[in-house]
C-alpha cells in the first residue's frame, strides 16, 4: 500500500493489451464505491487516470485539540481492460492494475517528480534539519506537545512532556526538543499556552505545531455600505423631518480580525517549517479565550502573508519571521 500525497496529482496507468479497446477505473474510498471512469483506446495505448482530486473530495482535515490519523483508503480499487469500447465485452483477468493506497492531504514539489509519496518505511512526518542532520522542534519551556510520525502504515503522534528534551519513537529515531525561554512575552495562563501556537497541515498531510515566541498584534477591521434614506414625515399635516434621524443609513456592516505573530529566533534548519506553513491550506491558532483567559480556544485562520524569504545565519545572523493571519470567519456572527 503506497502512502500517496493527494494535493499533488496521482496518475494510475494501464497499457491496453492486444484485443482490448477500453479501460475502466473503479475507485473505492474507504470501501465505498465512489467513481467508475471509462476511457477507450487501441492496443498499445497507455490509459491514464488522475485520481487525487477525486480522493480529496472525501479527505477533510479537522482539528479541535486532538491529534489523530486523518487519511482515506482506496483499498479494493482497480483498473480493468475490456475487449469492447465503453467498458463492455470481456474483462481481462490478468492485466488488472491495483489502486490500493493510503491517501494523505500532503504534496510533493515539482523537483520531487510525479506521484509523490511517503515511501515504505517508518519515519517522522516533519522536515529533517539537514544542517544538523537530525530532527528538531522548538517549544516553550514547560510546554507539552506532539510530533507526527508514520509507523506500521499508521499515522501516530508522539507526545512529549513539559521537561522532555528528546522524544523517542518505535522505530529508533528520536526528535530533539529545544526549549525556548519566552518569559518576555509569556502569559500566566493557560498553563500550557505561554505563547501562541499555530497548528497546520504540513507537506506530509499531517498536523504539525509551530510556536511563535515573541509579540502578538491583533487588529479589527470593519467594512460597511451606506444609502440615503427618506426621513420626511407628514404625520403633523406638513412635511418635516427630525434632526435626530440620520439621512445616511448603514447596512451590510461587517468586521474581520487579523493577527500578526513574531516567531522569535529560530535556526536556519527550521526554514522548511515556515515554508510549509505558508503553503498550508488549513491552519488553526490556539490562543487564550477572550471571555475566559485561563482557558484556551482554537480558531481557524488563513495565512495572509504571501511571500517567504529564506533567511540564513550567514546573511541574517539572527533568524526571525513575522507572519500575518486572517481569522477564517467574520467577527460578527452571520452564520445563517
Amino acid at each position: 500500500m503506497a502512502k500517496i500525497l493527494v494535493r499533488s496529482p496521482r496518475f494510475e496507468s494501464l497499457t491496453l493489451s492486444t484485443g482490448y479497446k477500453s479501460a475502466v477505473l473503479t475507485l473505492k474510498i474507504d470501501n465505498v464505491l465512489r467513481y467508475t471512469i471509462l476511457k477507450t483506446g487501441v492496443a498499445g495505448d497507455v490509459i491514464t487516470f488522475e485520481i487525487s482530486e477525486l480522493i480529496r473530495d472525501y479527505l477533510n482535515i479537522t482539528y479541535s485539540g486532538t491529534y489523530t490519523e486523518q487519511t482515506v483508503s482506496t483499498s479494493g480499487s482497480f483498473i480493468l481492460q475490456y475487449t469492447s469500447t465503453d467498458g463492455t465485452g470481456i474483462p481481462s483477468g490478468t492485466n488488472a492494475v491495483a489502486v490500493d493506497h493510503k491517501a494523505l492531504d500532503g504534496y510533493g514539489t515539482f523537483m520531487e517528480g510525479a506521484n509523490p509519496n511517503l515511501g515504505l518505511g517508518s519515519q517522522w512526518l516533519i522536515q529533517k534539519d539537514v544542517i544538523k542532520n537530525g530532527y528538531y522542534i522548538y517549544a516553550p519551556e514547560e510546554s507539552t506537545g506532539v510530533v507526527p510520525y508514520m509507523y506500521s502504515d499508521q499515522v501516530s503522534y508522539g507526545a512529549y512532556q513539559s521537561n522532555d528534551t528528546t522524544l523517542s519513537s518505535p522505530f529508533g529515531t528520536s526528535v530533539n526538543i529545544v526549549r525556548i525561554n519566552c518569559s518576555r512575552y509569556s502569559r500566566e495562563s493557560p498553563s500550557n499556552l505561554k505563547v501562541n501556537k499555530i497548528t497546520f497541515v504540513n507537506k506530509f498531510g499531517v498536523l504539525q505545531d509551530l510556536w511563535f515566541f515573541l509579540k502578538t498584534v491583533k487588529t479589527t477591521t470593519s467594512t460597511k455600505e451606506t444609502f440615503n434614506a427618506n426621513t420626511i414625515s407628514t404625520s403633523t399635516g406638513s412635511a418635516t423631518y427630525s434632526v435626530n434621524s440620520p439621512t445616511k443609513k448603514v447596512f451590510n456592516k461587517s468586521a474581520n480580525q487579523k493577527i500578526v505573530l513574531s516567531s522569535g529566533f529560530y535556526p536556519e534548519g527550521a526554514n522548511p517549517f515556515f515554508e510549509e506553513l505558508l503553503l498550508s491550506k488549513q491552519i488553526w491558532l490556539t490562543q487564550p479565550k477572550p471571555s475566559s483567559p485561563s482557558n484556551a480556544e482554537i480558531v481557524p485562520v488563513i495565512i495572509s502573508t504571501s511571500s517567504f524569504t529564506y533567511k540564513t545565519s550567514l546573511n541574517d545572523k539572527l533568524i526571525e519571521y513575522t507572519m500575518e493571519f486572517d481569522m477564517a470567519f467574520d467577527y460578527i456572527n452571520n452564520v445563517r
